[in-house]
């Protein structure tokens, strides 16, 4: 094949599976992929893809097309990757991907002075909660909580994000620990097993709240109790340290890119800001002591 929309045909059904899987990969309509698979069945004379019990799989003349499909795909993401790298010294685009949460409360009045330093260096801030593929080009640094960040990564440790038990004083104050609940994130036992070992380990689960600055509000507001990010709980006056309980290590965290970005310099540049930050908010990332004893 010569098209290389026709590998990533390929490609995209033999990861999705199925027809509407696939349309998500190559962002297109199910109707338009099944439009494209009956041309490439028919202009190769013979059945490179077929229906199957669990949606749709490569024939063996399929997969013979695959491994060169990955190939193909892999020469494309190699010359992404250069195209980025090639620019001036300290020019070009910056695709920056981190959590909310540390975006607001942690850097981004800095990532603001920088732009300003930086006027030939256009920063592109993405801020979610999604792990963007930095392999596929989505971005060329992210900052990321984890203890076990993707090992093809290059970058630093750049301290640890520390957790406590919070809520609002006059929650503390207005109630008996019998009327004590929690504020989660998620509805799954396992993520809230944590409660067992915190000062209140029989207080119900009252709200669950996905959004993490949210579920922070919620507590500040006196609609539960919360284990907090420090360096979030710390910024609300009306959230205090729930009685004798210390800050605890949650995650480590990292500043990563993709090696072959590593020696550009305006990627070098950003990165070595963005560490020597983090590494200086780290009084703040651990938390303050204890204020209150219920």
């Amino acid at each position: 094949m010569e098209d290389w929309d026709a590998y990533r045909l390929i490609l995209a059904i033999h990861r999705g599976k199925t027809l509407r899987n696939a349309a998500k990969i190559l962002a297109v309509n199910h109707t338009t992929v099944a439009r494209r698979l009956a041309q490439l069945n028919h202009s190769h004379g013979y059945t490179l893809v077929e229906s199957a019990p669990s949606g749709y799989a490569l024939t063996l003349a399929g997969h013979a097309l695959l491994q060169t499909a990955q190939q193909v795909e892999a020469l494309v993401l190699a010359d992404r990757h250069a195209q980025r790298a090639n620019h001036l010294e300290h020019s070009g685009q910056i695709t920056l991907s981190l959590p909310p949460a540390i975006a607001q409360y942690l850097l981004l009045e800095d990532l603001g002075t920088f732009a300003k330093r930086y006027p030939q260096i256009r920063l592109v801030m993405q801020c979610n909660y999604h792990l963007v593929d930095i392999d596929n080009c989505e971005a060329d640094i992210v900052i990321r909580v984890a203890n076990e960040p993707c090992e093809h990564l290059v970058g630093h440790r750049a301290g640890a994000v520390y957790l406590n038990y919070y809520a609002q004083r006059d929650y503390l104050l207005n109630k008996t620990s019998d009327g004590y609940a929690w504020l989660v994130g998620t509805a799954d036992g396992a993520q809230t097993d944590w409660i067992k070992n915190s000062p209140f380990p029989h207080a119900p689960v009252s709200l669950v709240i996905d959004d993490l600055i949210v579920r922070h509000d919620a507590a500040s507001k006196g609609l539960g109790l919360i284990r907090g990010a420090c360096y979030i709980a710390d910024t609300m006056e009306q959230l205090t340290v729930v009685g004798d309980s210390e800050p605890h290590e949650f995650a480590q965290m990292w500043v990563l890119t993709h090696p072959s970005l590593v020696d550009v310099p305006r990627i070098k540049l950003l990165m070595g800001e963005l560490y020597t930050l983090l590494k200086q908010r780290q009084h703040r990332l651990m938390g303050r002591a204890a204020k209150f004893i219920s």
